[in-house]
């Protein structure tokens, strides 16, 4: 499985196009803002959006959501810990940082720790980190993990918001850690890393 990123909107958020190259089945990861390029990307790669994914619901990884999800009728699936999130604008912070004033579509599949989601002839296992947000979640995909806003390079996700969590965002590094992920690791924002830079240079691993 291919994994192909793009950031978008003002927070630079990652998104994520995770195909299967044998039968051009996609799944759409973190839809943060810019439908139309998101979609340009999948006709470009001649690719069928199967899935969307959320590694968690705050505003800024759903903002092309509703758009994408109306054009594509793909299913979309978020851990079932974040599905209050979704649709609630003062716990996705939606209200705190923007005037603007939407509604989410509904989960197709609520997710939880150890659920595997089947995209073409490819797995991807979910991992259940919380902490930034009560359903947070990694994507184990191949050898590389999606972190979400779990984990960044050098540096952890905020867990200040609504139903974030000090303690849960500790454990949750800690089980990223023991993972011992052997390729990258694509987080939501910022630069791609590996758990061997993150056991050198990030303090909240080492």
């Amino acid at each position: 499985m291919k994994i192909f990123k793009y950031s978008v909107g003002v927070m630079g958020t990652n998104a994520y196009i995770l195909l299967d190259e044998e039968t051009m089945e996609a799944a759409l990861v973190d839809p943060g803002d810019c439908a139309d390029k998101l979609l340009n990307a999948l006709e470009s790669k001649g690719a069928s959006l199967t899935h969307i994914i959320l590694t968690h619901a705050h505003f800024d990884h759903i903002l092309a959501l509703p758009e994408i999800k109306e054009k594509t009728c793909a299913s979309l699936l978020v851990h079932e810990d974040d599905a209050k999130v979704l649709a609630d604008n003062s716990l996705n912070l939606l209200s705190r940082f923007s005037r603007r004033s939407m509604d989410f579509p509904s989960p197709d599949r609520l997710l939880t720790d150890g659920d595997t989601v089947r995209i073409g002839n490819s797995n991807i296992g979910i991992i259940h980190t919380p902490g930034h947000t009560p359903g947070a979640i990694c994507l184990s995909v191949g050898d590389d993990l999606i972190s979400g806003d779990t984990l960044f390079r050098e540096n952890i996700g905020r867990y200040d918001f609504p139903g974030g969590d000090y303690e849960k965002i500790m454990s949750s590094l800690q089980k990223i850690k023991a993972l011992g992920v052997k390729g990258k690791i694509y987080p939501g924002h910022g630069m791609s890393t590996t758990l061997e830079h993150e056991l050198t240079y990030n303090t909240y691993l080492i």
